[in-house]
């Protein structure tokens, strides 16, 4: 398979696309076996460490459509990249879904299911460190094929973790995991499919040598999903 890029001056083939989808592949089997993961698999995380990894997940869901919007204005070239951003913003706000909850608003009740209602104990830092990454260099001079790379791992991974620690939440009495189930049920689907199709456009508009600037947003995607899980073991072996 050939797709041309959108000069049709130069041929990217399946040998450019493969090493990025392998890598993704070995990203989901070492995600599957993060101890963190076994742990929730086999229901051996607390109640506190439950509570915190909620925390992180409904300050990432306050996060992610400011970060998502400043993304978008990085998508210069592949029209399909700037729809699939387009397209998680609206589903994270609950906007054109008939309807629907926006997920926003499900970290809120998921959270407030667990009984928080204030966020003193929780580290509240990490909005300060996102308010900071967004003002480097680093972040603003990301390349749309990094931006790429760094959303298909985001929308690959995260479905995983969701799908791994939610019959966790389940157990809980009262407490609302649509958050979780409705992130599984339309990121590992939809948004992990228009990333992948998003992907190949930049490949086919930037050339073959846009794959090694995919795999380092990849990389860097990569290490952020493992930040909070690692933390988390790391608390939760210290408490045995």
């Amino acid at each position: 398979m050939q797709t041309y890029k959108h000069d049709y001056t130069e041929p990217i083939s399946s040998r450019d696309i493969q090493p990025i989808f392998d890598l993704l592949a070995s990203y989901r089997s070492q995600l599957a076996q993060h101890p963190f993961l076994v742990a929730a698999q086999h229901h051996e995380l607390s109640t506190e460490i439950l509570l915190e990894l909620a925390f992180h997940q409904y300050s990432d869901s306050i996060l992610w459509i400011p970060m998502l919007a400043q993304m978008k204005q990085g998508a210069v070239r592949s029209r399909r990249l700037q729809i699939a951003i387009e397209d998680n913003i609206a589903h994270e706000a609950g906007i054109g879904r008939d309807g629907s909850t926006s997920h926003v608003t499900l970290a809120v009740q998921m959270i407030r299911s667990l009984g928080v209602r204030a966020l003193d104990a929780f580290p509240t830092a990490t909005f300060g460190r996102s308010a900071t990454l967004w003002l480097s260099d680093e972040f603003v001079g990301q390349r749309e094929p990094e931006i790429a790379g760094w959303l298909l791992v985001a929308e690959t991974l995260v479905p995983q973790l969701f799908a791994a620690v939610a019959p966790c939440y389940e157990r809980i009495a009262g407490c609302e995991t649509r958050y979780f189930t409705e992130h599984v049920a339309v990121d590992s689907d939809e948004h992990a499919r228009w990333m992948a199709d998003a992907v190949i456009d930049v490949l086919a508009i930037y050339g073959s040598a846009s794959r090694e600037v995919v795999i380092a947003g990849m990389v860097d995607a990569w290490q952020e999903t493992c930040e909070v899980p690692d933390e988390l073991w790391r608390r939760a072996c210290a408490s045995r």
